[in-house]
């Protein structure tokens, strides 16, 4: 029987079952399971201690980078504690420069007035510079 002699409404599986005699079916595919499930398996054995060895090395960096950070850290603190320091005494002398300004200012002779004007407890409390 050719190709052309077959109907077109019959599955191709009844063609090869017509074909070599046997039907297809779990029979058929089972040595092929197998031999994946065992080709798994070995490849699953020699993979873990790989695996495994990968994990501790990522643990050490990750061991090696917390130790580093630690002084690290310390370091930007203690550099933000200087720097802080500084601004927080450049704000306190812009804040007393722009009192006297404002002082001068209300004064309406153009002259700073004879006795500073008295601070908040807040500002005293800030330590603040008097006005």
């Amino acid at each position: 029987m050719t190709h052309q002699d077959q109907p077109q409404d019959q599955p191709a599986s009844d063609l090869s079952t017509r074909a070599t005699g046997n039907p297809p079916g779990p029979s058929s595919t089972e040595p092929a399971v197998r031999q994946l499930d065992s080709i798994i398996e070995n490849l699953a054995s020699y993979a873990t201690p790989v695996l495994k060895e990968i994990a501790a090395r990522a643990a050490e960096l990750a061991a090696k980078a917390g130790e580093a950070a630690g002084p690290m850290a310390q370091r930007a603190a203690d550099k933000t504690e200087s720097v802080g320091g500084r601004l927080a005494t450049k704000g306190r002398e812009v804040a007393s420069d722009l009192r006297r300004d404002t002082a001068v200012a209300k004064s309406g002779s153009g002259e700073p007035p004879f006795e500073p004007a008295d601070q908040t407890p807040a500002e005293q409390d800030a330590g603040l510079p008097p006005r």
